[in-house]
């Protein structure tokens, strides 16, 4: 039997998509579902595995620990994303201007994000450091308090992952703004001049609507990104002191590769998969009426 036309195009279309297909399904919907279905169970001695229904869930919801490392991630997220978004927005407006050595400054800016965070957190607590660290010595030439342990003490150790987050994401939020500029159209400038509108006038009523996709973009990236942030933490503080720099994914590591409760990890998993698959549904549905778009 021979196919149609339209047939073999369906066929071929569906049989080029098949790969990724696969590989989707291998490495996003199956861990999903296997953790819905692990976070259903309580590891017991010996390696046996019982099943407990929701009292995962009960447990840590019930925990003071839980919710302390809910509000650090409120606060890191917070902490972390607005900066970076508005440095990232201010360097891509001053740099989107034609100066002298604006490729060198773009360069520098941009480059925190090619390093790996991990070694970025290495160099960070050196910079960092209460007898010999840079920042202290800063504040000492400044005549500040210059005695501060940074990665000890509260809520210093939160302040000091905060900064490294900000360092690191700022830049790549600028190139993402630059590429949004640049496709805005310049005669719209041209007439705005035309008009006597002044800088503030154009960023107002031109620049900041048509870049508003590209600020939609960015914002729903940082706050997926603020939620996945482990590196920093594992390397600089391992969620201390006390806790106070213990976000949900290191929470989830703990439970999963230091304790082995992987019943407890498979829960915090699903409540962290929860939370970025509500907020981006909201997000997308309930501001995407903010955006616009270019016709």
């Amino acid at each position: 039997m021979r196919l149609s036309r339209k047939w073999r195009t369906y066929l071929l279309g569906y049989l080029l998509i098949l790969p990724s297909f696969v590989f989707l399904i291998i490495f996003t919907y199956y861990p999903v579902v296997r953790s819905v279905w692990l976070s259903l169970f309580q590891k017991m001695a010996g390696g046996v595995t019982k099943f407990v229904g929701l009292a995962n869930y009960e447990y840590m919801f019930g925990s003071r620990l839980f919710k302390q490392v809910m509000q650090n991630n409120l606060v890191y997220s917070l902490g972390s994303v607005i900066p970076a978004i508005l440095l990232g927005l201010v360097f891509a407006i001053l740099l989107n201007k034609r100066l002298k050595l604006r490729g060198a400054f773009r360069f520098s800016i941009f480059y925190p994000t090619m390093i790996p965070i991990a070694a970025a957190s290495m160099v960070w607590i050196f910079l960092f450091s209460q007898s010999y660290g840079l920042l202290n010595k800063v504040l000492n030439l400044l005549g500040l308090s210059s005695n501060i342990d940074w990665l000890n003490t509260t809520p210093y150790a939160m302040l000091s992952i905060i900064l490294v987050s900000i360092w690191k994401f700022a830049g790549y939020y600028m190139l993402l703004f630059l590429s949004g500029l640049q496709s805005i159209d310049e005669s719209l400038y041209e007439a705005a001049v035309l008009e006597g509108a002044n800088a503030w006038q154009k960023l107002r009523k031109i620049t900041l609507p048509l870049l508003s996709p590209t600020t939609f973009f960015v914002t729903l990236m940082a706050i997926i990104n603020s939620f996945q942030s482990v590196d920093q933490v594992y390397v600089m503080t391992r969620g201390g002191p006390y806790n106070t720099t213990n976000v949900l994914l290191y929470y989830i590591y703990q439970n999963g590769f230091v304790y082995w409760d992987t019943g407890l990890a498979s829960s915090a998993s699903v409540v962290l998969f929860s939370i970025l698959l509500g907020f981006t549904f909201i997000y997308y549905f309930g501001l995407q009426h903010f955006v616009h778009y270019e016709r």
